[in-house]
């Protein structure tokens, strides 16, 4: 499954870079079809401006190949002798780096701030959610509040891929002591069971990322109670900080109550 994502993602992306390189190749043969009324200024200008574009609804690789192309073609075009790609003037040579430098600039700068928007735009979603989160579970009766039930209800509330909460004990990791998904890809299921070995040292986890799997502690002070596994396209590490924070909370309210009960 997430072999498939990645290709499907990959040919996204190719198909992204081949539309604006093409349009590229476009703006060039119109600023040649009118050459009385475009220069070389003015299709670097052109170029940059689908650059920007490219960025903004790509990403940085779409708009650096976006670039690349831009300044093969102002060479080949543009700069004499034109219709080669051999510069012989030093002043061509400061024209064509200064074009690739803006263009790349450009690229970052735009890709940046359109990256930034989209988790902006995730982060006030998962806002949102998090105060209904925590007022379920404020609100659900601590005899139902089991590791299980959690792990669905995050899954559900914040349209999790999967979702697992793992507890130590019997010296090893138990990944399957609350766990919930849409769909548990098999490579995920397999690769958990393997790991069901774990030691107490948590960087040992990190192997899952290569599953796209993210994790955060569980605490109560400097104590770790828990771990909470979570894969993800769309929640910010914020908002995944935030629901361990309130299932670690509602984690502690328990024990304490536990304890304080009268042994039977």
């Amino acid at each position: 499954m997430n072999f498939i994502i990645n290709n499907r993602n990959n040919l996204i992306r190719f198909g992204k870079m081949l539309g604006f390189a093409g349009a590229i190749l476009l703006a060039t043969k119109l600023t040649l079809m009118f050459g009385s009324i475009a220069n070389a200024s003015t299709s670097a200008f052109t170029f940059l401006v689908i650059v920007l574009l490219s960025a903004f609804f790509g990403d940085l690789l779409v708009a650096i190949v976006t670039s690349l192309v831009a300044t093969l073609c102002f060479d080949y075009f543009y700069l004499p002798p034109v219709g080669t790609f051999t510069i012989t003037a030093f002043p061509d040579w400061i024209s064509l780096a200064t074009f690739l430098l803006a263009s790349v600039i450009t690229s970052h700068l735009t890709a940046l701030a359109a990256e930034n928007r989209r988790k902006s735009n995730y982060l006030s979603g998962a806002l949102v959610q998090l105060k209904e989160y925590g007022m379920w579970l404020l609100a659900t009766p601590r005899d139902q509040q089991t590791l299980t039930a959690i792990a669905q209800k995050t899954l559900t509330m914040f349209s999790l891929e999967y979702c697992s909460i793992h507890v130590y004990g019997e010296g090893k990791w138990q990944h399957f002591s609350g766990t919930a998904a849409a769909r548990i890809p098999e490579e995920i299921e397999n690769r958990l069971k393997i790991l069901q070995d774990h030691s107490r040292n948590l960087s040992e986890l990190a192997d899952e990322n290569m599953l796209g799997v993210r994790y955060v502690q569980i605490s109560k002070g400097s104590s770790t109670l828990a771990i909470l596994a979570v894969k993800s396209e769309t929640l910010p590490a914020e908002a995944m900080g935030t629901i361990a924070y309130m299932i670690g909370v509602q984690l502690s309210a328990i024990m304490i109550a536990e304890s304080k009960q009268p042994p039977t």
